[in-house]
């Protein structure tokens, strides 16, 4: 065991490096597995990079909006719709700012928030 060629140590090398990234994927997915919550890994099981290569994620074509921004969205229209009215003084259909303001206080019971902000 005096001497060993370089492409023995250049083996042993890739070997060892081959093994140390077996490792940390297998700690990885044993990782998200005990900490995660997405389904997909619990499916997988552990994830054996010497076996099979991952496939890269390719990014979704269509972004997705969440029913909070159209919420909000429809709220401010509705808020600068109701303030205009108020202004201008603009009626529809016999409605007016202070009747829908008068509308919305009859349904609410504001004396509790009014106590709370106090």
């Amino acid at each position: 065991m005096g001497r060993v060629n370089t492409e023995k140590k250049l083996e042993l090398i890739k070997s060892i490096r081959m093994q140390d990234q077996y490792n940390r994927q297998l700690f990885r997915s044993r990782e998200g597995f005990l900490y995660g919550d997405d389904p997909a890994i619990l499916k997988r099981g552990e994830l054996y990079a010497l076996e099979a290569e991952e496939k890269p994620q390719t990014p979704e074509k269509g972004k997705v909006y969440g029913s909070f921004r159209i919420r909000f969205v429809i709220a401010v229209i509705l808020l600068g719709a109701y303030i205009l009215c108020d202004v201008n003084q603009v009626s529809y259909m016999g409605e007016n700012a202070d009747s829908l303001f008068g509308r919305i206080t009859s349904n609410l019971d504001l004396t509790d928030l009014q106590g709370l902000i106090k």
